[in-house]
């Protein structure tokens, strides 16, 4: 495998066709397909669905698999390229759940950026289950997880710890405060798996998530199925407080309450000096860490 047979072979599953790639790398489109082939000779694979009336491109199953592949060496060799060119840069890879991403830490990434002169910061969402192996592999240098694990080398300590609230459309002005949660019909519920010690609490009251008709993963979703809808969802303080400012929701206190969410920091233990300035700066912005998840007074 080379930088030509890869270069063919994303080139033409990004403009859709064999003779789109040959136009744009100016080469023949028999060259292209020389390309194709020669990757599938050589790794007994077939990338391409070739059925003949079918017009434009689409991936095997292989296919599919090695585009990953493809666009990991793609990425590679675009690092290599630039390692003299950012020899004076660091990169810090920040690994959280879209949740704690979009509510409590956009807006101190951009503080990390102005205040570490030369960094470079890749932020990425993950599950919370992925990111300890994320770490071991070095693949991101701190996470931020809802899940406390003991391994090995790996530092972990708790950052933050949130009330978890309901939240309803606000145009059904219905009464606020508490609400008791026998009340509340699973049926109506837009269920997000927030983690075991939520989980327990859940099926406590309502039993199996698989009683709930609309099970989502993000907040996004959650802002598009709520409003407007005689549906709840239970909400870390952050995400209600951000769309009840909006006007988009009033918040209730369940009688008996959920656990509270709690965030960890997570590290690879020996991380590097700019990590410690990254940390430096979270420690010096809980203040408003802490204001953003303070619990809800009506």
């Amino acid at each position: 495998m080379n930088h030509n047979q890869i270069e063919a072979f994303l080139t033409t599953i990004r403009l859709g066709s064999l003779s789109k790639a040959a136009n744009y790398l100016y080469v023949s489109q028999s060259t292209i397909s020389q390309r194709l082939h020669s990757i599938e000779e050589e790794y007994g694979l077939v990338l391409l669905n070739r059925d003949r009336g079918v017009k434009g491109i689409s991936l095997t199953n292989e296919g599919e698999r090695f585009y990953q592949i493809a666009l990991e060496y793609e990425s590679l060799l675009f690092e290599a390229k630039n390692v003299k060119k950012r020899s004076g840069e660091i990169t810090i890879t920040i690994g959280a759940v879209d949740s704690v991403h979009n509510y409590i830490f956009k807006n101190m990434y951009k503080i990390i950026t102005q205040e570490i002169p030369n960094i470079r910061l890749a932020i990425r969402t993950y599950q919370s289950n992925e990111i300890y192996s994320l770490i071991e592999q070095r693949k991101i240098d701190i996470g931020l997880s809802l899940q406390e694990r003991v391994l090995r080398n790996i530092s972990v300590k708790q950052l933050f710890s949130e009330q978890m609230v309901l939240i309803k459309d606000r145009k059904r002005k219905q009464q606020k405060g508490v609400i008791t949660n026998d009340k509340l019909p699973a049926e109506n519920q837009l269920y997000i798996n927030w983690g075991k010690e939520y989980q327990i609490w859940h099926e406590k009251h309502w039993g199996s998530p698989t009683n709930t008709y609309i099970q989502i993963d993000t907040a996004k979703m959650l802002h598009d199925l709520l409003i407007d809808s005689n549906l709840w969802a239970i909400v870390p303080v952050s995400i209600a407080r951000n769309f009840y400012e909006k006007d988009l929701v009033d918040i209730f206190i369940p009688k008996d309450p959920p656990p509270n969410r709690v965030c960890y920091l997570v590290e690879k233990e020996g991380f590097n000096k700019y990590s410690q300035e990254v940390n430096d700066i979270f420690s010096r912005s809980m203040p408003k860490i802490e204001e953003i998840v303070r619990p809800w007074e009506d």
